[in-house]
């Protein structure tokens, strides 16, 4: 009996160190799951932000100063949240926007007579809304390796 306890006392501090390694290792796993929970929440802000300014577009047709400067508030993280791709890929959007907004805004605003200027800021206007319609569907791609669940 004796020789048991001894042999239960000698090992107890191994059994302890398991069993807090154990916890340890399942707090970590508790600290990832949480940080990377919050990472696609972020991210997902980001996502969220593009398709929605996508989608103004293709509704009017046109967008606004307004709503490109919340696009940019919204979305200037991206940098550190995606990386240099995803950032390149919103500055584009953000570009395109104010490219679409000039030539309606010329087209609107400045009551061009037919012509060649207003036939032009006309094809300019419709291949920027084209290039926005394709978005809808490539957004999603690019945007899709970031914000996947699996580990």
């Amino acid at each position: 009996m004796k020789e048991i306890i001894e042999l239960l006392s000698a090992s107890l501090a191994p059994i302890t160190a398991i069993v807090a390694l154990s916890i340890a290792y399942r707090q970590y796993r508790l600290e990832q799951l949480k940080f990377r929970r919050e990472l696609y929440e972020k991210r997902l802000a980001i996502y969220d932000s593009t398709m929605k300014l996508l989608s103004v577009v293709l509704r009017k047709g046109d967008v606004n100063f307004i709503e490109l400067v919340q696009f940019l508030q919204e979305t200037n993280q991206s940098r550190f949240l995606f990386g240099k791709e995803i950032a390149d890929y919103l500055t584009d959007i953000y570009k395109k926007g104010v490219d679409l907004e000039y030539h309606q805004k010329m087209l609107r605003e400045h009551s061009l007579p037919e012509g060649e200027e207003r036939t032009k800021h006309a094809h300019e206007s419709c291949e920027l809304s084209k290039w926005f319609g394709s978005q809808l569907t490539l957004a999603p791609e690019k945007f899709s390796v970031h914000l996947g669940l699996d580990e």
